[in-house]
């Protein structure tokens, strides 16, 4: 028999193979395995309610040693049987195990920013409400108190939010905010309704104001400049920065919301009015924005493809992995765009949510990668995506206009330009959110170099195992010893990720095993960019997304894709993933550059192989296999 051990102190992070002598293993026999059994069915009828019992076994005879009722266990904080729990749509922005210091701030960031935003709009949110949790590492959303605080707005059921922001519509959800009260939401709505009209008027000069400020506070905070701080300056620089990561996502966050709504509208609009799949038809009319800020380092890696094409002597390093810098690029016309790709989008990267993340400002070989993939395309235009899809939408509005009234075509069109006006506010407030993550890291790296100046025996990156207030208190007090608690973290950190995925959606704990689709020629998600493409199947693994060599014309099949990996959608055929959904960031990219996507799609990364042929349905979110590889 063995054993694995997950170990710390001086084997921290190491799997340990334990071997345990057959001889030495005692068989307790049947009545170990009948004993206990009878003796739970004794403590149910005395009291209906989960216990932790201690037996001992001697002379044939089961003894009970203690026994405890379970508070919590198994649960994940703030939940409990009946509680939903999903990632499906956070899951884009933060998948995978976080650091500690990542889900600190997150919890943080994510409880301050839905509270706000359901006050916005006017409803009530119970003090003892939880809004997020970690399970297993992972960044999940309470579903049960999310929808209890939505379904005070008339209208918004489950099914409606988890059409555009994916995952499972769960039996229970139903039930739970049955006989929640609106009155008191009803009560507010003038005056809610007043200044919401009032903000939504000023929203695009409230991100422009934004961004100018934003821009100049972007600027003082290089590393160099953190350098020279003293420990309590740095203190505060980190304060600062959270606290306008509190300020960003807020803003982001009511864009965020007006988009929805402006979807939602859209939609109920074309329904109203009688228009086919009314889905679709709002993902094809509001897709080709110009300058979709989500869009655009795709845009720019394939334009320094092209670039790249005129200087042999770049191409070939790129294709060859010849570089590890910027530095090494040979002068010419790459270079500085390539200079110019990281003064725009350094701050950004795969899991760029992640802190402990490297942005592609410190790790230039992402770059790199992206651009030598591209190059493996060599009659990709960087325009051909966003050109189809912009002649999509006129194509779907001129059908519209021959078949609508005049006006009924009118409101469509306001409609439809509100609607891509919030959706471009909501990519640039993201980006921004991006933008201040990266500072956050800036900071905690300079942290973290002090903290190993100070104590030598810690690794680098122990700065991203500690809370923001460990941090701050390792600063202020000098003293504190970090090591084992570093270690702890660390070690638990390799375990989590050692875990498998718990279940998208799941009620009250997560299940141990995760069976993969029965079935699966056939796989069924939501259709998030619109159109029909067969391609070969190219799974992307977590982690080593860029490594895989993506070939044009394939199906990216991923587990998520985070905006970071949208610039391989322009050589891809197609996209599938695991999760997200319609509105998700990496969806909207996906329309942009006109390539289908279906997204939601429960154990794609399993049901499919690299080298499967496959046909996916943009409109119908459905992935059909028509062919294995052979061998």
């Amino acid at each position: 028999r063995h054993a694995l051990l997950l170990a710390a102190g001086d084997l921290v992070g190491q799997v340990v193979h334990l071997v345990a002598e057959a001889d030495e293993a005692e068989d307790l026999g049947d009545l170990a395995a009948d004993g206990p059994a009878r003796l739970a069915d004794d403590l149910e009828r005395v009291e209906d309610a989960a216990h932790d019992v201690e037996f001992a076994v001697s002379d044939d005879r089961v003894f009970v040693v203690q026994s405890r009722p379970v508070v919590g266990t198994g649960f994940p904080e703030g939940g409990d049987e009946a509680t939903v729990w999903s990632r499906a749509n956070v899951g884009e922005a933060l998948p995978g195990v976080a650091t500690p210091l990542t889900w600190s701030v997150a919890r943080g960031f994510s409880e301050r920013g839905f509270r706000q935003a359901f006050r916005s709009l006017g409803c009530s949110v119970p003090p003892s409400a939880t809004m997020v949790a970690n399970v297993h590492g992972r960044f999940y959303l309470n579903l049960t108190s999310f929808m209890r605080i939505a379904a005070q707005v008339p209208g918004l059921r489950p099914e409606i939010l988890v059409g555009v922001g994916g995952g499972t519509v769960v039996p229970q959800l139903d039930d739970q905010i049955r006989g929640v009260s609106r009155k008191g939401f009803l009560a507010r709505l003038p005056l809610t309704a007043a200044r919401l009209v009032a903000e939504q008027a000023r929203l695009s000069s409230r991100v422009d104001r934004f961004e100018r400020s934003a821009r100049f506070r972007h600027k003082e905070r290089h590393a160099s400049a953190l350098a020279r701080l003293s420990d309590r300056r740095l203190v505060k620089a980190l304060r600062d920065v959270l606290r306008d990561l509190d300020g960003t996502g807020t803003l982001m966050l009511a864009c965020a919301s007006s988009s929805l709504g402006s979807h939602l509208a859209l939609e109920a609009l074309l329904r109203f009015l009688s228009v086919s799949q009314p889905e679709t038809t709002t993902q094809a009319l509001t897709a080709g924005v110009r300058d979709l800020e989500s869009a655009k380092p795709g845009m720019a890696i394939a334009r320094m493809a092209v670039l790249a094409r005129r200087q042999p002597a770049v191409m070939d390093g790129m294709l060859g992995g010849a570089f590890a810098s910027i530095d090494e690029v040979p002068d010419g016309l790459a270079r500085p765009a390539l200079e110019q790709f990281v003064e725009e989008f350094g701050d950004r990267a795969v899991r760029e949510a992640e802190i402990a993340t490297p942005r592609w400002n410190e790790d230039h070989s992402q770059i790199f990668a992206m651009v030598a993939a591209t190059l493996q395309n060599p009659n990709q235009h960087p325009e051909a995506g966003p050109v189809r899809a912009r002649m999509r939408a006129d194509r779907v509005m001129g059908e519209l206009d021959r078949t609508l009234a005049v006006w009924k075509m009118a409101a469509v069109r306001v409609m439809v330009a509100h609607a891509q006006t919030t959706m471009g506010l909501r990519e640039r407030m993201r980006a921004w959110v991006t933008r201040t993550l990266g500072a956050i890291r800036r900071v905690a790296l300079e942290i973290d170099r002090r903290l190993r100046e100070k104590d030598p025996s810690l690794e680098p990156g122990s700065a991203f195992f500690c809370s923001t207030g460990e941090l701050v208190a390792a600063l202020e007090n000098g003293g504190t010893d970090l090591r084992h608690l570093v270690r702890m973290r660390r070690a638990e950190h390799a375990r989590d990720e050692q875990r498998p995925d718990p279940p998208v959606t799941f009620v009250g704990r997560p299940r141990p095993v995760v069976l993969p689709p029965a079935g699966h020629d056939l796989l069924r998600g939501l259709g998030a960019s619109p159109g029909v493409v067969e391609g070969k199947v190219r799974i992307l693994p977590a982690g080593r997304e860029l490594l895989e060599g993506l070939e044009p014309g394939e199906i990216l099949v991923a587990r998520t894709t985070d905006v970071g990996l949208t610039p391989l959608f322009l050589l891809a055929a197609g996209v599938v993933t695991e999760l997200g959904g319609p509105l998700s960031h990496a969806a909207l990219v996906a329309r942009e550059y006109g390539v289908p996507a279906v997204v939601n799609v429960a154990g794609a990364t399993v049901a499919l192989r690299t080298g499967d042929r496959v046909r996916i349905d943009g409109d119908r979110g459905i992935v059909e296999r028509l062919e294995e590889p052979h061998g």
